[in-house]
């Protein structure tokens, strides 16, 4: 009878671990297949406990069958090794997958938001402020004269350049606020709940940080840079009933020209939008 209560008892450490696993899978799974490993975590659960029953009527009755002790074995491992493989290709994809949200969210390069996302953030903030009745600001700046950067130095130190940039940008905004690379060298910055002094004001506090600067990169010496900055304010009640996605192009819009105001005007400082900066 030892060897047959031995059998039936690994048996059930193999179907207790796999019910285990199944709970385990079930809770990360996506929605659409949360029921599936549900069921199969009960099923396996179930099994676990009809095998404590025949286990305990074995140990009272001392009849047992032996092919059927033999064959539980084999099984509950195959049901194990099966529900671990399952497990390692989920983990694998669900690696993949959270591997390719973060290449969508963010910029490889400065590992700033991306454009597609600061622009689904952007277009968020519109509908949040139209509902909280609160203005929000946007920054768009560049590099003046980065071309020159890159003829002097090498793309390579162009890159660098712009890591750089970033990591001094991220030194003076804010936590709540969300700084991504649009192209190039050009960069916004969300600025949520905050009007158009309140963005100057950092916008100034930008400026003169990355003025006072150096980035360090391959480069002989260290690369000194400003930047142009343009400044808009986006107040929900002066557009109340204009679709979201208009609202977003304009108000990349106007941060727009009013950064290539601040270039025309000298370049390292800022300009607010004003209508009077809009081309004829």
């Amino acid at each position: 009878m030892l060897p047959v209560t031995t059998l039936h008892s690994l048996a059930l450490l193999c179907e207790v671990a796999t019910a285990f696993i199944s709970l385990l899978i079930f809770q990360r799974s996506i929605r659409e297949l949360r029921w599936a490993w549900l069921i199969i975590a009960i099923g396996l659960s179930m099994m676990a406990i009809r095998r404590i029953g025949l286990v305990f009527n074995i140990t009272r009755s001392e009849h047992y069958d032996l092919i059927d002790a033999s064959l539980s074995l084999p099984i509950a491992a195959c049901l194990l090794l099966g529900i671990l493989g399952l497990n390692k290709l989920l983990i694998s994809q669900e690696n993949k997958r959270l591997l390719i949200e973060t290449l969508a969210q963010f910029d490889p390069l400065t590992n700033s938001y991306s454009r597609s996302q600061i622009l689904y953030r952007i277009s968020a903030e519109i509908e949040r402020s139209k509902r909280s009745h609160r203005s929000f600001s946007l920054l768009e700046f560049d590099i003046d004269h980065f071309k020159y950067v890159n003829d002097q130095f090498g793309h390579l130190v162009g890159d660098e350049t712009l890591t750089g940039l970033v990591k001094l940008t991220k030194e003076v905004i804010r936590t709540g606020d969300s700084l991504g690379r649009i192209g190039g060298e050009e960069f916004l910055i969300l600025l949520p709940e905050t009007d158009s002094l309140e963005a100057a004001a950092l916008a100034q506090r930008l400026l003169t940080y990355i003025e006072n600067a150096t980035i360090e990169t391959r480069a002989p010496k260290p690369i000194k840079i400003t930047v142009s900055i343009g400044i808009t304010t986006f107040c929900p009640q002066d557009s109340p009933n204009i679709e979201r996605g208009i609202l977003l192009n304009e108000i990349i819009r106007k941060a727009d020209i009013a950064m290539y105001e601040a270039k025309k005007n000298g370049r390292n400082r800022l300009a607010i939008w004003s209508p009077l900066q809009a081309p004829n």
